[in-house]
């Protein structure tokens, strides 16, 4: 097998979006584009990731969502390779490398949301479901929480302080999932409550993840993949930076080490894989062994990436039920 050892630090354009708050309830967006210099174009020799098997899922599954408690990792629905929407919650022991389903009662549905809290799974969106499906992690049991009036399918989601956050997507409110949505919005877990916020600037089904109190949306598609990576300061309530990657990328998964986000798989490209460092706003591609494989899930744990499940093709048929683990500590990611 041909593997390639060099990790590829991709040039990125930034730009900035300028805002004037014209009161304290209201934000106009004036947005100028100010184009800075290209990053320069370099490579740095390391080591390639290499990804070891473990034991698979119970069925064949793809547009699944994940979440991680403790030494556990959950994954919720997806799309089966018999056809049809899987209606499990399966509960992958990182200990013990063994999967259970800890309930089967879900909604039908794929390209749908998970993020956890207080011992709790949140599950949502998916294309033409409006549920919001909690599952307790002690008792195993479902309830439900308030209706999503604002749901679409294969939109990013993340949590912060209590709050689920979820972007973008397509399908909004059952239309068509060839339109696709700039709407932002989250749910407080406390109040059990919906509330809208700033569109996002590029309309797009998208992935994203929360550090240092900032929202990044990475990659993406309308119509074609995206370049994107919109930046959202939770703080200032805005849409900040922005920057533009030289490489497209849409299909994938993310998941958070430190002040990395990693991007694994694609709809394109299967066997991408990169991180983005929210210090320095600079993406770096890996080189791996990876199954090539998009629409799948990803968690970090012990500075540990695993892939979950996903699909080499169109047809569901194609879906996969393998699970992958990688070291992505800094002596396997530093030069040599």
């Amino acid at each position: 097998m041909s593997q390639i050892s060099n990790p590829q630090l991709f040039p990125i354009f930034k730009t900035y979006f300028l805002h004037n708050q014209s009161n304290q309830t209201s934000t106009s967006l004036k947005t100028k584009f100010l184009l800075l210099s290209l990053f320069g174009f370099c490579l740095t020799n390391a080591q390639i990731l290499n990804f070891k098997h473990l034991s698979d899922m119970s069925m064949r599954r793809g547009a699944i969502s994940s979440a991680i408690v403790d030494d556990n990792m959950y994954v919720s629905n997806g799309y089966k390779d018999t056809d049809g929407n899987a209606t499990i919650i399966e509960k992958y022991s990182i200990k013990d490398n063994r999967w259970s389903v800890i309930n089967s009662s879900l909604v039908p549905k794929r390209f749908a949301n998970s993020e956890t809290y207080n011992n709790k799974i949140y599950i949502f969106n998916g294309w033409g479901n409006s549920n919001l499906e909690i599952i307790d992690l002690e008792t195993h049991k479902k309830t439900k929480g308030a209706v999503n009036h604002a749901y679409t399918g294969n939109a990013g989601s993340a949590i912060h302080n209590g709050k689920i956050y979820t972007f973008g997507g397509s399908g909004l409110n059952n239309a068509a999932t060839t339109v696709f949505s700039d709407r932002f919005q989250y749910y407080d877990i406390a109040s059990d409550t919906w509330h809208q916020l700033p569109n996002m600037p590029t309309a797009r089904e998208a992935r994203g993840k929360i550090l240092n109190d900032k929202l990044y949306v990475i990659g993406g598609f309308n119509g074609t993949s995206s370049r994107l990576v919109n930046v959202y300061d939770l703080n200032k309530n805005l849409w900040t930076e922005q920057y533009t990657m030289p490489a497209a990328i849409s299909g994938h998964s993310l998941a958070v080490s430190g002040n990395k986000i990693f991007i694994a798989g694609g709809y394109n490209n299967q066997n991408f894989l990169a991180y983005f460092d929210t210090e320095t706003n600079k993406l770096y591609k890996l080189s791996s062994n990876m199954i090539p494989r998009r629409h799948a899930a990803a968690e970090i744990y012990n500075n540990k990436l695993y892939i979950m499940g996903g699909s080499t093709a169109s047809s569901t048929k194609s879906a996969i039920k393998s699970i992958q683990v990688a070291d992505i500590s800094e002596e396997a990611l530093s030069t040599k």
